[in-house]
């Protein structure tokens, strides 16, 4: 007997991310195998690394790892890493928070700074901490943090610390394509993304941008600790491979058909179009949301991120029936909140393909219903008109 496994699948996805991906990315994963040592792969391969490079505005080449986003957050941390390095990790959501585990799991001594789950780390917490910790080799922080919808001074910190000769590790995973990335202009040293996100593909990949500081101390570190240099974690069986236009082990080659079909969006729209695309979006949602009479999650609207925002579950509303009724009545799947912040907050993703005034205009007729249906009052008219209007 011949078993078929079919999932429930809601007309839209607009969750934290995944989100429905552009129909673009779905027919090109569906193109038959090639072998990744013909001509014609290399000739891709090509196509997509410099795609990536544009994408993060970089000289350089970004390595397109095979593993979703955390496997290319915990390679910058075996490479960059040793015992006994001051490590400052910059704490303002639940991703964040979490990777100083991986920090210390690789012997860092770990400094938080932490700020509440409802706003952004500031310069001058980080001029602070840099001030307190001069000794400090790496600063790690989530620029799009995504479980409570806050965005942190990328620009602002990757300058500071560059200047001061300390390296950075930047979880974008969220950001890049739906904010400004500028990684050679900002003096970034690891930036990591993955295509699930802003660029509406699918999730199983690390894009890993390495500048050629984090090079030189990948080398040394690798030399120093003794760590295994052909490790899937360890960046320099990489470097050779990526310049020219090969990867050093097999890769998910339908997933970088998807990739190449994404990136053939942005290049197609331009990348600061996109970027314009996904502020709108963002503006439209939360204006939306405040008139219909809800309350935001991040404390200040500078604070806020491009591709996702959040919601402060109103009084009397279990967030579970909520999203619940959402999927089930109206075919629309957002995602709560995570950790500490489970119960008390829903998110509204609007990235990549979901990033339209159409698709958060369905969102906020969608949420409102599903509140007016659980007794819950809310401005929906009002709040329709005030995101078309942002």
């Amino acid at each position: 007997m011949t078993y078929a496994f079919r999932p429930y699948v809601p007309e839209l996805t607009m969750a934290s991310g995944p989100c429905s991906i552009y129909p673009q990315v779905l027919s090109a994963m569906g193109t038959q195998m090639v072998h990744h040592r013909t001509d014609d792969f290399v000739s891709l391969m090509r196509s997509v690394s410099d795609d990536l490079s544009m994408l993060f505005r970089t000289a350089g080449r970004v390595l397109p790892v095979e593993g979703e986003s955390i496997l290319g957050l915990e390679m910058a941390a075996y490479n960059l890493v040793e015992p006994g390095d001051v490590c400052i990790n910059l704490a303002s959501g639940y991703y964040g928070a979490g990777y100083a585990k991986v920090l210390r799991g690789y012997g860092g001594a770990v400094v938080d700074v932490a700020v509440p789950y409802n706003t952004s780390v500031s310069i001058e917490q980080v001029r602070a901490a840099l001030d307190a910790h001069p000794d400090a080799k790496v600063l790690a922080f989530v620029h799009s943090e995504t479980p409570s919808a806050s965005e942190n001074p990328m620009k602002a910190i990757c300058r500071e610390c560059h200047g001061r000769g300390v390296l950075t590790i930047v979880d974008s995973v969220s950001g890049v394509g739906g904010s400004d990335v500028r990684f050679d202009e900002w003096g970034v040293d690891v930036c990591v993304t993955g295509p699930q996100k802003c660029l509406g593909s699918t999730p199983g990949m690390s894009l890993v941008a390495v500048s050629e500081r984090a090079w030189e101390r990948a080398r040394r570190v690798i030399a120093e600790t003794g760590r295994y240099d052909r490790s899937y974690l360890c960046l320099l069986p990489w470097r050779s491979w990526v310049e020219r236009d090969y990867v050093p082990y097999t890769p998910p080659i339908s997933s970088i058909y998807g990739l190449k079909a994404a990136l053939d969006i942005v290049a197609d729209e331009g990348l600061d179009t996109v970027i314009a695309r996904h502020e709108t979006a963002a503006r439209a949602t939360r204006a939306g949301i405040r008139a219909m009479g809800l309350d935001l999650w991040v404390d200040d609207e500078s604070h806020m991120a491009n591709s996702v925002t959040a919601v402060r579950v109103p009084d009397g509303i279990d967030d579970t029936v909520l999203r619940g009724l959402m999927d089930e009545r109206y075919g629309l799947h957002i995602s709560g909140g995570l950790g500490d912040e489970a119960g008390k907050l829903i998110r509204i993703g609007h990235m990549g393909y979901t990033a339209s005034r159409q698709k958060v205009l369905t969102a906020l007729s969608v949420l409102g219903s599903a509140l007016m249906e659980l007794g819950y009052p809310v401005d929906l008219t009002g709040g329709l008109q005030a995101a078309s209007a942002a």
